[in-house]
């Protein structure tokens, strides 16, 4: 079914960005959809910087809406479909690339609200995701979380040499290349349907034993010249 009218469900994060955009080659995306989580830890929702999605909606001349919940397991799926509710359209982008926890919840999602799922980046290696993310988009690592992966590596822009490093680091700890588990998480500044581009003018890094995140505190928005 093509050119269907679609919400999209983004973060900020390459994932939700990159499928937003394949998406976009044979249908129209209507609107932006944020899930913004008080759970730091949510099941189902990408929290670093997720106050930046608003950047993100302006940088590409698109209606955002939000939907807020507890992050609670499970009810942070009512809350999704409770918001979705509102929304005049015909089926919802997501980001997933093998979470089976998460793909089977977005169809529940789908099957009560009548709503195709539109999920362009299921199914591919996790080499093939950062490639593709990394051809279209310029995007930075804002948060790790695992095993080899350092305090160093937040703010820094992905590009051949930091995905060169990231396979070695899978060979030694089994982490996946697109961060798929959690391993980290990602901001991206400039892609193709941005009529402008975020630039970072101050930010703090929060870290502890277990992980280290890069907390945005003044950006802008430029032109893309």
């Amino acid at each position: 079914m093509l050119n269907m009218r679609l919400a999209s469900l983004v973060s900020g994060g390459k994932d939700s960005l990159l499928a937003t955009h394949l998406a976009s080659e044979e249908n129209e995306i209507d609107c932006l959809v944020s899930v913004v989580s008080s759970n730091p830890d949510s099941y189902m929702f990408h929290t670093p910087n997720i106050h930046l999605v608003d950047a993100t909606a302006i940088a590409m001349d698109l209606p955002l809406f939000k939907i807020f919940t507890r992050g609670e397991e499970e009810l942070e799926v009512k809350d999704l479909i409770k918001g979705l509710r509102n929304l005049d359209v015909d089926g919802i982008v997501i980001g997933g690339i093998a979470s089976s926890y998460q793909k089977k919840r977005f169809e529940l999602v789908c099957e009560e609200l009548g709503l195709k799922l539109i999920a362009p980046l299921w199914g591919k290696s996790d080499e093939e995701v950062m490639k593709l993310a990394m051809e279209k988009m310029d995007f930075i690592i804002v948060k790790v979380s695992a095993m080899g992966l350092s305090e160093k590596w937040v703010g820094r822009k992905m590009d051949e040499k930091a995905l060169s490093e990231l396979k070695k680091i899978k060979e030694k700890y089994g982490i996946n290349l697109a961060g798929e588990g959690g391993e980290f998480e990602t901001l991206v500044l400039n892609a193709p349907m941005f009529k402008k581009r975020i630039e970072i003018l101050e930010s703090h890094v929060v870290s502890d034993n277990m992980s280290a995140v890069m907390v945005v505190d003044r950006y802008r928005l430029v032109d893309k010249g």
